[in-house]
C-alpha cells in the first residue's frame, strides 16, 4: 500500500498502537523502546507531515481552479445580488397588483355570490348554486314556460357555473404557482452553483402546471363560446318552430268551414 493512500487517522491509529505495544516491552528492552519512539516521531514529523502538506496544497490548488474557471465566486455573487435587486424592486409591488380588490356587487345576494368567486378556493364551490340562483332567479315552471326555452335556460345556467367554478378553481392554481416561483425565486438568489439544476428542473416542472392550467381555461372558454353560439342557434329554430305554429294557426282560421 503506497505512504499516500493511508489516510492521517490510520497512521495516528498504528501510532498508538505501537506506542502501547511498546509500553507493555520490559525495562530490559527501553534502549530499543526509545529508538522505535523515535522512528514513529520521525515518520509522524516528516513522512506523514509532508504528504498531508503535499494533499492540502492539491486540494487548494483544485478548489482554486474551480472556483476560477468553472464557478467563477465573483459572477455567482453578481447573480445573487441581482436577483436579490431584482425581488426587492418588483415582489411587493406584484403582490399589491395580485391581491387588487375587485369586488364591486351592492346588493347582499350579489355579493355573496361574488365574494365565493372570487374567494380563489375551491372548497366555497359547493355553496354556489344556491347564491347564484339568489342572485339570477330559478327556473320557470313548466306551465310558465316553453320546454325548449327551459332547456336553454338550464343550460345556460349549468355552463355559467360551471365557468365560475373553473375561475375560482384557476385563482387557487394561480396562488399556488406564485407561491411556487416565489420560493424558486429566493432560493436562486442563494443557491450553490451544483444544485442550479434542480432549481431549474423544479421551475420547469411550475412551467407546465401552469401551461396546463392555461389550457384548461382555454378550454373552458371555448365551451362558452359554443354554447353561445348553440343558445342563438336554438333561439332561431324556436324561431322558426313559432313561425310555423302562426301559420297554421292562420291557415286554420281563414279556411273556409
Amino acid at each position: 500500500m503506497r505512504l499516500s493512500a493511508i489516510s492521517p487517522r490510520t497512521f495516528l491509529i498504528s501510532a498508538a498502537a505501537a506506542s502501547a505495544l511498546l509500553l507493555s516491552v520490559p525495562l530490559s528492552g527501553q534502549a530499543f523502546s526509545f529508538n522505535i519512539f523515535g522512528v514513529i516521531d520521525s515518520t509522524i514529523g516528516a513522512d506523514i507531515g509532508g504528504a498531508l502538506t503535499a494533499m492540502t496544497s492539491i486540494q487548494n490548488s483544485l478548489r482554486q481552479d474551480q472556483q476560477t474557471l468553472l464557478f467563477p465566486v465573483a459572477l455567482i455573487n453578481q447573480s445573487h445580488n441581482y436577483i436579490t435587486t431584482i425581488m426587492g424592486s418588483y415582489r411587493g409591488w406584484m403582490f399589491g397588483v395580485f391581491t387588487l380588490p375587485v369586488n364591486s356587487a351592492q346588493l347582499p345576494s350579489s355579493q355573496s355570490l361574488e365574494h365565493v368567486f372570487l374567494s380563489g378556493s375551491s372548497s366555497s364551490i359547493g355553496s354556489m348554486n344556491g347564491l347564484y340562483n339568489n342572485s339570477f332567479g330559478t327556473l320557470p315552471a313548466s306551465t310558465a314556460a316553453p320546454q325548449a326555452h327551459r332547456q336553454m335556460m338550464d343550460m345556460d345556467d349549468a355552463l355559467a357555473k360551471d365557468a365560475l367554478a373553473q375561475s375560482v378553481a384557476a385563482d387557487q392554481a394561480t396562488t399556488s404557482l406564485i407561491q411556487i416561483a416565489n420560493k424558486i425565486e429566493t432560493e436562486s438568489a442563494t443557491t450553490a452553483p451544483g444544485t442550479a439544476d434542480m432549481l431549474s428542473a423544479t421551475a420547469r416542472a411550475a412551467e407546465l402546471q401552469s401551461l396546463a392550467s392555461q389550457h384548461k381555461l382555454l378550454a373552458s372558454m371555448l365551451r362558452e363560446e359554443a354554447a353561445n353560439l348553440a343558445h342563438y342557434n336554438g333561439m332561431r329554430k324556436q324561431t322558426v318552430l313559432e313561425t310555423q305554429q302562426l301559420n297554421s294557426n292562420l291557415q286554420g282560421t281563414i279556411t273556409p268551414q
